[in-house]
């Protein structure tokens, strides 16, 4: 079964600082993909933190 590539329909617009912006050059410079490996970094991101994104049920208060 062949594999069909996601299809990106969203676009996001960062700003990063000189550093970040010369490393991210250094790694286009060693034919490193710069939009694959923001990609795989918020993911790996997300992943890591999904529990403290997800919502937190609400404590009801009883006074009994």
């Amino acid at each position: 079964m062949p594999v069909v590539p996601k299809k990106y329909t969203k676009t996001v617009q960062v700003m990063v600082t000189d550093t970040q912006h010369n490393t991210l050059m250094k790694l286009k410079s060693r034919n490193i993909k710069v939009p694959q490996f923001i990609r795989e970094a918020i993911a790996e991101k997300i992943n890591r933190e999904a529990e403290e994104l997800k919502e937190k049920p609400k404590e009801v208060y009883c006074p009994f």
